[in-house]
């Protein structure tokens, strides 16, 4: 079979008590970790490397999203009841977004550096993310390579066509690259519909809603498009933002350490309020819950990309470029 349980099981054998450990790993896999670390990047370090690994790490959200609904495939503490779930997941399996993104935003930062101790670094955080997500029972090892697969295959295409894409993108009118995000992220969004109308009169088997609700008393909902309206929203968010940007708040992230500090705390804890503030929104239900749930993300990618430097410019906290 190729939902294989064993080596969760082995692994939750083999090394009992690293429940914390492995769920403090799968932090590097999240959306909002790099809702956490990119924003750091973008105006602290490299406005460019930022920006690039943003909309990046947007695309692999929403490719995994459309892959997950189309594989549907169930988690392990769904189909055993000997893997001990020590985290919950309520959408499909297959492939892993923590392993496809880690790889995504790990990878692009090698390629960057081109240095074998960020190489070596990296390889091991990849692999590590891999392994918790498999021992907190919420992976099989067949949708970890998955993840790494597709992975590999967008990071080869985003690294051979970013700089003629960005360019191209460039070219055009501010107006015309917000609607381009704006289709970019509704693409998504269709085909993630398309791939759930093909579904016909399949079903969530009772057994996985049974077992998984065992473990952890919550119900999955994999057939919502709930998580591709987030990712959408965060592609429109940074590209749109990155659009704007360009052409209307150039700024040059040099500065002193106090100002970068400052930068990065108000900034980030303007992304959480707003993060937290809209969150009882997105689970309305209906269109006022899918609304809210793209407009959040949508917010989130805006506020990094033009909001924040907007406040550090009227604060003199950057520089004009």
């Amino acid at each position: 079979m190729i939902f294989q349980t064993a080596p969760n099981i082995a692994l939750q054998t083999n090394a009992p008590g690293l429940g914390i450990v492995m769920l403090l790993i799968s932090l590097l896999g999240s959306a909002e970790f790099y809702l956490v670390i990119i924003p750091a990047v973008l105006w602290c370090y490299d406005k460019t490397l930022g920006l690039r690994l943003f909309i990046l790490c947007s695309i692999s959200v929403a490719i995994n999203v459309v892959l997950k609904l189309f594989f549907h495939a169930p988690r392990p503490y769904w189909i055993s009841p000997d893997v001990k779930a020590f985290a919950s997941e309520t959408s499909f399996g297959m492939p892993s977004a923590a392993a496809q993104v880690s790889l995504t935003f790990l990878g692009y930062i090698c390629a960057w550096f081109k240095k074998t101790s960020i190489w070596a670094i990296c390889l091991v955080l990849v692999l590590l993310v891999g392994v918790a997500r498999m021992y907190l029972g919420v992976h099989f090892l067949v949708d970890i390579l998955t993840g790494w697969i597709f992975a590999i295959v967008l990071l080869f295409v985003f690294l051979r066509y970013e700089s003629a894409a960005a360019k191209w993108f460039l070219q055009k009118s501010v107006p015309v690259r917000i609607l381009l995000a704006l289709g970019a992220s509704l693409a998504f969004i269709l085909l993630s519909q398309m791939v759930l109308v093909s579904y016909g009169t399949w079903q969530v088997p009772a057994e996985w809603f049974s077992l998984a609700f065992e473990q952890t008393t919550e119900y999955i909902n994999p057939m919502t498009l709930k998580d591709s309206l987030l990712a959408a929203g965060l592609l429109f968010g940074a590209a749109a933002g990155a659009g704007i940007s360009a052409e209307y708040i150039p700024y040059r992230v040099e500065g002193t350490k106090s100002q970068k500090v400052i930068r990065y705390f108000v900034g980030i804890i303007v992304l959480a309020v707003l993060w937290v503030a809209l969150s009882a929104a997105t689970k309305s239900p209906g269109l006022t819950g899918y609304s809210m749930t793209y407009f959040r993300a949508a917010l989130a990618g805006l506020w990094v990309t033009i909001g924040a430097p907007l406040l550090f410019r009227k604060f003199r906290l950057v520089t004009s470029e």
